[in-house]
């Protein structure tokens, strides 16, 4: 920031934005100069004095017109690496490690120790996946994957909406497969009601189906006669409820296909879900 300074013209105060079809200064690319590096390594070099590291990709020498404090020096170079753990009982204070910027912890449970970074001294690269792991349908809860669902892509004018405004370009656009066309929904309802299933697709979270619905009823599963099992119920929505679930089921069609790329078709059937934070051994479906 410097008049002075030898890389000044590396951040100009004033510059140009391409705006390139976006509504937002912040959405803009700015056109600044490249930066050359070794004059900015350079300019680096007369900052430091002979404490830079030895790993550093700057020159190892004593500096001249030092600009760096000794503390500055300490915080821009490499320190020991620390793990920090939860530690049960009472809490205790920590100080700030920088006092004016970073706030005193109140109340910490935290252990902070030193530890030692494992070196890959002797070992050997393995090229491709190791045992064991998984991908694709049986990849872990909640990394995204194309294998969990029936579908096709093409690339075509979507005009999918990130950012505030459509696209103008061609997007990569997924076309959802129904596998339950042409069932009853009272069959789906008893088949999926009370299952445990993945929600929140293509970054999936467990839950469970409590309810299935279309534009009419709302079909659940009771105990129609005292100590027979559960039978789905068909109940007909209440007057204010059919304009809410149609609204529903559109939010979610539009939803899908503006902000994702992804083609659902019309949704004439809603499954109702609550998501799972955990299960015990003797926990019911």
């Amino acid at each position: 920031m410097s008049e002075g300074s030898d890389i000044l013209d590396f951040y100009p105060r004033e510059f140009e934005l391409d705006m390139n079809g976006k509504k937002q200064e912040w959405e803009a690319i700015v056109k600044i100069p490249f930066i050359d590096e070794g004059r900015l390594l350079q300019a680096m070099e007369r900052a430091f004095s002979s404490v830079v590291p030895t790993h550093s990709p700057l020159t190892h020498r004593q500096g001249k017109g030092r600009k760096l404090s000794e503390e500055e020096q300490r915080r821009n170079s490499f320190g020991t690496s620390l793990s920090f753990s939860f530690r049960p009982g009472p809490p205790t204070v920590y100080p700030s490690s920088l006092p004016g910027s970073f706030p005193t912890l109140f109340r910490c449970q935290c252990l902070m120790e030193p530890y030692d970074l494992p070196t890959l001294d002797g070992l050997h690269l393995v090229q491709g996946l190791c045992d064991g792991v998984l991908f694709g349908a049986e990849s872990s809860t909640g990394f995204p994957s194309l294998k969990t669902i029936h579908h096709h892509a093409t690339l075509g004018y979507q005009g999918v909406n990130i950012h505030g405004s459509e696209s103008r370009n061609k997007s990569m656009v997924i076309h959802v497969k129904n596998p339950h066309g042409g069932r009853k929904v009272q069959d789906v309802a008893g088949e999926m009601i009370g299952q445990r299933v993945f929600i929140g697709w293509p970054f999936l979270q467990e839950g469970k189906v409590t309810a299935v619905s279309d534009s009419s009823f709302k079909y659940e599963k009771m105990e129609v006669v005292q100590g027979t099992p559960n039978e789905v119920v068909r109940s007909p929505h209440p007057p204010q409820g059919i304009g809410l679930w149609k609204s529903k089921s559109e939010n979610i069609e539009t939803y899908y296909s503006k902000r994702c790329g992804i083609i659902t078709g019309n949704i004439d059937v809603l499954v109702h879900i609550v998501p799972l934070k955990g299960l015990s051994d003797d926990s019911p479906l």
